[in-house]
C-alpha cells in the first residue's frame, strides 16, 4: 500500500495544479491513494501569504464532489501550523470540517519562519543547539495537544543544513516518547531530498528513535506541483524497511487503519 498524504494545490497558494491533475499524475505513477493537505494558518501575526481560513468552507465541499467521482480514493487532509497559544482557535477550526487526517506542523519557533529563505540569516546569529531545542520544545507541545493525527516534516529545522556540533540524540528520544505517549503517527517527508539538507524528513537516527517507540509512520511527498506525487519515494521505503517499518498508516474520518507497505 502506498498513499502519499502531503500534496498541496494551487489552494494553498504557494503551489500549483488542481485536485484532478493531482489524481491524474498519481495513478500514473501506480500510487494507491492520495491525500490533500493545504497549508491553514490561524496565527495572524506570521508572515506567510496564507488564504484566510475560511477557504475551507468552499474548498472542502468541492473535493466532496470531486471525490464522488474519483477514480482512485482520495481524502480530505489540512496541514496546520501549530502555534501553543493557538490551540482553542485550532481545535474550533478542526471540528468544523469532515476530515480524514489533519497535520500538524511547526513552521515557526517564535516569531521566526524556520524554513524561509528570507529568514536564513537568522541561524546565524543563534545558538544552533538552542534552536533545536526550541524547535523540539514546540513539536513536543504540538503532541501534547492532541489535536492533530500526523507530524508534518519532523525534523524540518535542519532545512538549511544547520545542525548542532554535539549529539541531540537526547532530544531526538524524548521527541519520538512524546509521539508514541500522544499516539501521533509521523510522515516519512521526502521533500528534504530537495533542500539543502538533501535529507529524508525525519533523518535516520530519528526514525530508528520512532521505531523504537512504536511510532507508526505514513509517506508524504510535500508535492506542490503535480509532477512531484510521490517523488522520491523508492528512498523512503528503502529507509522505512532498512530501519524495519513493515506497515504504514492510512486515515479515514480520522481513524486509523494499519497497512502492509
Amino acid at each position: 500500500m502506498i498513499m502519499d498524504y502531503h500534496i498541496h494545490t494551487k489552494d494553498s497558494l504557494d503551489a500549483k495544479g488542481n485536485i484532478e491533475d493531482y489524481i491524474k499524475e498519481a495513478r500514473k505513477k501506480g500510487i494507491d491513494e492520495i491525500g490533500f493537505s493545504e497549508h491553514v494558518i490561524l496565527h495572524y501575526e506570521s508572515d506567510y501569504p496564507y488564504r484566510p481560513p475560511e477557504f475551507m468552507e468552499t474548498y472542502a465541499q468541492d473535493f466532496l464532489e470531486i471525490k464522488k467521482d474519483s477514480e482512485m480514493p482520495i481524502k480530505l487532509g489540512v496541514e496546520i501550523d501549530f502555534f501553543p497559544q493557538d490551540v482553542e482557535k485550532i481545535r474550533d477550526f478542526i471540528q468544523k470540517y469532515p476530515f480524514d487526517y489533519v497535520i500538524g506542523s511547526v513552521h515557526y519557533v517564535g516569531a521566526w519562519g524556520i524554513d524561509s529563505r528570507s529568514q536564513i540569516q537568522e541561524y546565524m546569529k543563534r545558538d544552533i543547539l538552542q534552536v533545536y531545542e526550541e524547535y523540539f520544545k514546540t513539536v513536543r507541545r504540538l503532541c501534547q495537544s492532541r489535536l492533530f493525527d500526523i507530524l508534518g516534516h519532523a525534523d524540518i529545522i535542519k532545512i538549511f543544513g544547520f545542525k548542532p556540533n554535539c549529539s541531540i540524540d537526547n532530544i531526538l528520544k524524548e521527541t519520538a516518547e512524546a509521539l508514541a505517549e500522544n499516539n501521533m503517527c509521523v510522515e516519512v517527508n521526502t521533500s528534504g531530498l530537495i533542500r539543502p539538507c538533501a535529507e529524508i524528513y525525519p533523518s535516520k537516527q530519528f526514525l530508528t528513535f520512532l521505531k523504537q517507540n512504536e511510532v507508526p509512520i505514513t509517506l508524504g511527498s510535500d508535492a506542490h506541483n503535480p509532477k512531484d506525487v510521490g517523488r522520491h519515494f523508492d528512498k523512503a521505503i528503502k529507509l522505512m524497511k532498512e530501519i524495519g517499518y513493515k506497515q504504514v498508516c492510512t486515515f479515514e474520518a480520522r481513524i486509523r487503519k494499519v497497512k502492509v507497505v
